[in-house]
């Protein structure tokens, strides 16, 4: 049937772009004419007149004439003119924008793993025998943002308290600020248990 063949008739959309549009200044007017451009830009590279570009839209030829030269302005989009057979011609490339792309895939991929994350705050549940409370939840959180820190550095600095018989989050935060040479385990038979829970200050 016609149906079934017209659902396979898709436009190919890059999916970091549908992902991250919002984080290039795009609104889903400029998306959806990238997407017609890039389209368009499969079968030639002359940049189309802008009534043809906004047929079967509901953006209009001036809308179209405003996202096309902000993205320009914005360098997501190049213009040129050049001589092909005799006639000066505008051809366009989106190729500016989509070098902006890989940036969004490393972000992603420095962003933690959220199955470490929920095993770092399980351990520190079992290591200290009750659940987190919604205080210490955000404290460890704020560690996480740190490019500095990650889930297993956090994990060894709550362990090397614990091994100084401390289950303070202000001590903890005291070992991640340190130096990572001065973090090596230094235990204590001296140093009396105690627990921010209490309202105890262990530097005091």
């Amino acid at each position: 049937m016609l149906a079934d063949y017209i659902q396979y008739m898709n436009v190919p959309v890059n999916k970091i772009l549908l992902d991250n549009y919002s984080k290039l200044g795009l609104d889903e007017k400029s998306l959806i004419i990238v997407i017609r451009l890039s389209d368009i830009r499969q079968k030639s590279a002359e940049l189309p007149d802008f009534k043809h570009l906004s047929e079967g839209m509901t953006i209009s030829f001036g809308e179209v004439s405003d996202v096309i030269q902000h993205l320009i302005e914005n360098g997501l989009l190049e213009v040129e003119t050049v001589k092909d057979e005799g006639r000066y011609v505008e051809h366009f490339s989106l190729e500016p924008l989509f070098r902006k792309l890989p940036q969004f895939i490393e972000e992603k991929a420095a962003e933690p793993d959220p199955s470490e994350i929920r095993s770092l705050f399980e351990y520190i549940e079992a290591l200290y025998g009750r659940v987190i409370s919604p205080n210490e939840f955000e404290r460890i959180n704020s560690w996480l943002e740190d490019p500095a820190n990650s889930a297993e550095s956090i994990k060894e600095a709550v362990d090397l308290a614990y091994q100084n018989q401390v289950t303070s989050l202000q001590y903890v935060e005291r070992i991640l600020s340190q130096p990572r040479s001065k973090k090596s385990p230094q235990t204590s038979t001296h140093m009396p248990l105690r627990s921010w829970l209490e309202g105890e200050d262990v530097f005091d």
